[in-house]
């Protein structure tokens, strides 16, 4: 993730969300009244269930400023990629992140997930015991890829890059 295209008032919006989540250890982010707690090892555990139903919020997206590759003779292929944050509005903040890349399909634009998930979430089991690195990595996948954040990263793309 490259930042140095991000605007100062961005970034103070970011640095004012993580005092808001560092304020409190503790609060109510789920429907029924669950109160998860950030672990001594810096994770929030939670099941999967319960993930689904935590809502989430763009918090930035860019596009990766890659160096252009010298023209050899002839057209050259190149990718267009990027990354998206996203957290809960709450503390304390759930975070998620993810890199990305653009691809023209039948001429319309789509953005596919092509990294594992960044997070400080650490997924239960029914039992209440971690799940591990790889089995959250797995679910958190499967969360994103079922998860509408497609239009949110390119209207902000857009927006930001766009005329």
């Amino acid at each position: 993730m490259n930042l140095s295209n991000v605007s100062t008032e961005n970034i103070k919006q970011l640095f004012q969300m993580i005092r808001l989540f560092s304020a409190s250890s503790q609060w109510d982010l789920s429907p029924a009244g669950k109160i998860f707690t950030i672990s001594s090892d810096g994770y929030i555990r939670l099941l999967f269930e319960e993930l689904q139903n935590i809502t989430l919020v763009h918090l930035i997206s860019g596009l990766d400023q890659d160096m252009p590759s010298p023209i050899l003779g002839g057209a050259v292929t190149t990718t267009i990629t990027g990354y998206t944050e996203w957290v809960t509005a709450t503390s304390p903040g759930i975070t998620l992140g993810w890199d990305w890349q653009l691809a023209v399909v039948f001429k319309s634009i789509h953005l596919h997930r092509i990294s594992e998930p960044r997070s400080n979430v650490m997924m239960h089991n029914s039992d209440r015991v971690d799940m591990g690195p790889i089995k959250t990595t797995t679910l958190l996948e499967n969360f994103i890829d079922n998860f509408d954040w497609q239009s949110t990263v390119q209207k902000h793309i857009t927006g930001d890059y766009g005329q």
